[in-house]
């Protein structure tokens, strides 16, 4: 309905009598005969369609009524504007941008609604989101709930939204608004609520109910009359006040109660007690309540002590009912938690009472933290022994993980990083800058490996391949998680926790396995693997040189097996994680596709521990099950994962490994300074089992020399870090070591699953980690030597490395931007300058003076940075404040920037709105990147948008 055709109708209405346009309105809608009780009919869908014009009837006289309208009554425009937002805002709490949109504008483009809104709404400030804006609760009386720029769905979200809010703030029941007046040359339109047409099509209305007849009304037509007859009372109401009731022409009450007697009251008192009517009972209450109050007016008595003295008493008694309801289930709940209470306290006690021998038997609280809080070592906790029974989000069948079972594996991503770096732009390598790192991460869904690899051949498919080229690389073994969608490239194999205990023979093989003979039944193992590699097999010179070459064997036990399943998987797994870490072709035979298993655990963890570091979580207990559940499963891949290797070569890896240390110091290896030692700690724990292995002999280490295996490398590995930490920082050792000795807890906890208390008794090391050099002098070691001539490159502990920091105002970075110029470009054109969020370079996009050669292709300024910043994710802020999220050369989505307006919105291609970072924004940026979240959060983006096109990404 436009607003045009009801100021016309209202110009003729004001001309008219009413009676007469009340018949044209009749006429017109054809229901003239159905009112004046000439036709009747059984036929259902006729009596519907009556039912429906007599709803838009009414509705149209109401709006007839209507007067917002600068004119027609003595409004002004502003008056107009805060009416509208004050029914937008009835609807739901809005944002700033949205009542914009939704307001009508001027001749000007205007919509006034920065005049009025202080006025009519309160603005509450969203903690990352956009603001939202809130009407008054003084300005809620003036909600007419058939306002005529609602929609039907708006009518009714108003409506219950209203009733939801005044319920809740004990506020008044939905009223008809008190009206302004009409200007003079209007005002006889009034005199159509008064006119005795009027009268009967209301007494008409209502008698239809009150006879009981569901086809020949609804409660929309009920609703409607009641809302007509509650603006002719406060008509009347208003003329009555205004001067004496000897001067007021309008007599509605006069004609609905006087002449028509009991019946109209009898009529609302009927139709107030049916059940389908319930929900209008107040405003019936409120009908009759207005009928007196007009009764009294013209009486000249005192209409607001009968008002008052009416209302009082059924609010009264309403909430004096709802206060007693409220006690009486207060008081059963309080009687149902004591007996519960009490239930719970009697069963406990038969429990204590029937098992008083278990109760007897059992050790301090004390003692027994202390025996199974430790992860590493002969005091090493018992491994918990639970069954762990998973379903395939595929097929939905269960089944227990067990080595012997098929395979299962949670859908994973092996992406590289440098979230952790300390020096952008180096070469993949084991060093302390973690120049780029192999982080793998999952959403905790399970398949059967199975499942997976038939729903990889259906998106495979032809018909599939289509869009879904567009958010995954199919040929690089992308696919969506087929539950969550997250993106994946790989599905780490589940391996169950083997269950370890230790033998009576454990305290004697203890007092055999100290330190120093450790080392030396490492090193002749060590010397005599290396002798019978340079003699092709022979063990000639391994017999009365190498006394302890085999002694280690003494400590081994039968290898663990694996169904021929899991162990595809490992290999399948190993494979990915080799081929994206590296950036080459899959090779399952070369020689570092253990190295990049045991280097993407450690850096996994790694990068679990920094994010925890920096929310200030606790380090165990603060973890997603997802997370957690992608750890654990990283952590027994790697452990597992050279089964299917070479031996040999695990061997040679484990020599290399332990030659960094100054306990077996060898010439050619890097300075103790240009090594990550966590890194080296899982390699060395990961490897060990290798030394128990030869071409005929398949062992594995006993739970004994596991433990004290781990024991010694922990000890070998933490002392070399504290005299990294001595030659290359200034800081104290316990804050430099605090990261290692954290991450190494994670890695023991996923290794062994004893549970975790604290760090210190959980590694089983000394308070003070000096003590460890009490029986060890490595200031003469060779090592030592190259380590003090080498340059110091990473200071302990590492920077923790975050978003750069942005300035407050947006018209800051303007300005920065506005006087930057292409580096590669001679003339003064301005280009479009980009900034780098991982570094704060600012770059020359979509612009081909800046293009530059990647793997033979042109690509350009902000895909070359991002290829050495974030290997290949990028994260850039460009002019027209939006974030632009980067992976690889194909794909990429923009993201909202963290700069936010006074209403909380963005401000998308710079409208005119100042903006001011947002906080909380940017840090769940900064936690998108930290959690390696950019490629999930890109897939998903490309989801959504369904683009059968794709954007060239790699000429940004």
């Amino acid at each position: 309905m436009y607003d045009k055709d009801i100021v016309m109708l209202q110009i003729a209405a004001s001309k008219m009598d009413p009676n007469h346009f009340l018949i044209l309105v009749l006429l017109r809608f054809e229901l003239f005969d159905y009112f004046n009780r000439s036709c009747s009919s059984k036929d259902q869908d006729e009596l519907t369609q009556w039912n429906r014009l007599t709803e838009e009837m009414l509705y149209l006289l109401i709006a007839i009524i209507e007067r917002y309208v600068p004119g027609i009554s003595q409004l002004t425009k502003e008056d107009v504007t805060m009416r509208e937002v004050i029914h937008l805002l009835c609807i739901e709490p809005m944002a700033h941008s949205s009542l914009v949109k939704a307001l009508p504008e001027n001749e000007s483009h205007e919509t006034g609604l920065e005049t009025v809104i202080t006025k009519v709404a309160t603005f509450k400030p969203g903690v990352s989101g956009h603001g939202l804006y809130e009407v008054k609760k003084e300005h809620l009386v003036e909600f007419n709930p058939f306002f005529y720029h609602y929609s039907r769905s708006q009518h009714s979200k108003a409506e219950e939204s209203q009733k939801k809010r005044r319920a809740q703030e004990g506020y008044d029941k939905l009223r008809p608004p008190v009206p302004p007046a009409f200007c003079s040359d209007f005002s006889y339109i009034v005199q159509l609520l008064c006119c005795d047409i009027m009268v009967h099509i209301l007494r008409n209305v209502l008698q239809r109910a009150a006879e009981d007849r569901p086809t020949h009304w609804t409660e929309a037509m009920i609703q409607r009359a009641l809302h007509l007859i509650g603006q002719a009372l406060l008509e009347e109401k208003s003329q009555l006040e205004d001067v004496t009731a000897e001067e007021v022409t309008f007599d509605f009450s006069l004609k609905m109660g006087a002449e028509h007697g009991k019946s109209v009251f009898l009529l609302l008192s009927k139709i107030k007690t049916l059940p389908s009517l319930e929900a209008q009972k107040d405003m019936i209450k409120w009908v009759l309540q207005m009928f007196e109050v007009v009764k009294c007016l013209r009486e000249n008595s005192s209409p607001t002590v009968s008002m008052s003295m009416e209302t009082a008493k059924p609010e009264e008694s309403a909430q004096d009912k709802e206060k007693a309801e409220r006690k009486r289930k207060a008081e059963a709940a309080k009687l149902h938690r004591q007996k519960i209470m009490a239930q719970m306290s009697a069963m406990q006690k038969n429990f204590i009472e029937s098992n008083k021998f278990l109760y007897d038997n059992m050790p301090e609280s004390g003692t027994q933290g202390e025996t199974v809080a430790v992860a590493v070592g002969p005091h090493r906790g018992s491994t918990p022994a639970d069954r762990e029974v998973l379903t395939c989000i595929l097929c939905q069948e269960e089944q227990e993980v067990m080595a012997q079972a098929p395979a299962m594996g949670l859908t994973a991503c092996v992406q590289r990083s440098t979230v952790l770096t300390q020096c952008r732009g180096k070469p993949l390598f084991m060093s302390p800058d973690l120049a780029v790192g192999t982080h793998t991460g999952s959403c905790g869904h399970v398949m059967h490996a199975t499942c997976w690899q038939y729903y990889e051949a259906v998106q495979n498919t032809t018909r599939n391949r289509l869009h879904a080229e567009l958010i995954i690389d199919l040929e690089n073994g992308e696919y969506l998680c087929p539950l969550c969608k997250s993106l994946c490239n790989t599905v780490v194999p589940l391996i169950p926790l083997e269950p370890l205990t230790f033998d009576e023979n454990a305290a004697i093989i203890g007092e055999h396995l100290t330190l120093p003979r450790w080392i030396q039944i490492l090193s002749a193992r060590i010397k005599g693997l290396q002798s019978i590699a340079q003699d092709n097999g022979s063990t000639g010179l391994c017999g009365e040189g190498q006394p302890d070459f085999r002694s280690i064997l003494s400590y081994g036990v039968q290898e663990r097996k694996f169904s021929d399943s899991i162990t595809e998987m490992l290999v399948v797994c190993a494979t990915t994680v080799h081929r994206v870490g590296l950036k080459t072709a899959p090779n399952e035979l070369c020689p570092r596709v253990s190295i990049m298993a045991w280097n993407t655990c450690a850096f996994t963890i790694q990068a679990i521990e920094n994010i925890l570091e920096q929310e200030g979580k606790p380090l165990f207990g603060s973890l997603q099950n997802r997370q957690l559940a992608g750890m654990k499963a990283i952590v027994q891949f790697s452990a597992t994962q050279g089964l299917k290797s070479s031996q040999a070569v695990i061997q040679r890896h484990f020599t290399d490994m332990l030659g960094l240390l100054p306990v077996m110091s060898r010439k050619n290896t890097p300075s103790l300074l240009e090594v990550d030692l966590f890194h080296l700690l899982v390699g060395l724990v990961l490897s060990i089992p290798s030394l128990y292995q030869e071409e005929t002999v398949d062992l594995q280490p006993s739970a004994v020399s596991s433990a004290y295996n781990h024991l010694h490398i922990l000890h070998l590995v933490t002392m070399a870090h504290v005299l990294q930490i001595l030659l290359s920082s200034a800081e104290r050792v316990k804050t430099g070591i605090a990261p290692f000795l954290r991450c190494a807890a994670l890695f023991f906890n996923c290794l062994t699953g004893v549970p975790p208390p604290e760090e210190c008794s959980y590694l089983a090391l000394p308070s003070n980690v000096f003590q460890l050099f009490h029986d060890h002098r490595w200031c003469g070691s060779p090592v030592v030597t190259k380590a003090l001539k080498g340059k110091i490159q990473t200071v302990y502990p590492r920077k923790r490395n975050r978003l750069i920091e942005l300035p407050e105002d947006y018209s800051t970075l303007l300005n920065q931007a506005s006087h930057f110029r292409c580096p590669k470009s001679t003339d003064d054109e301005r280009k479009h300058p980009t900034l780098c969020l991982f570094c704060g370079a600012m770059l020359c996009s979509q612009s081909s003076c800046c293009l530059s050669q990647l793997e033979g292709e042109d690509v350009g300024a902000c895909t070359a940075h991002a290829a050495t910043c974030g290997a290949g994710v990028g994260m850039f802020l460009i002019r027209e404040c939006e974030i632009v999220l980067m992976a690889s050369r194909t794909r990429g989505s923009t993201y909202p920037a963290p700069y936010l307006d006074d209403y909380g919105e963005t401000d998308p291609h710079l409208r005119g709105n100042p903006l001011h970072l947002c906080p909380e924004r940017y840090r769940k940026l900064n936690q998108l990147w930290q959690q390696h979240c950019i490629l999930e959060e890109i897939a998903r983006s490309l989801e959504v948008v369904n683009v059968m096109f794709a954007f060239e990404w790699q000429m940004l």
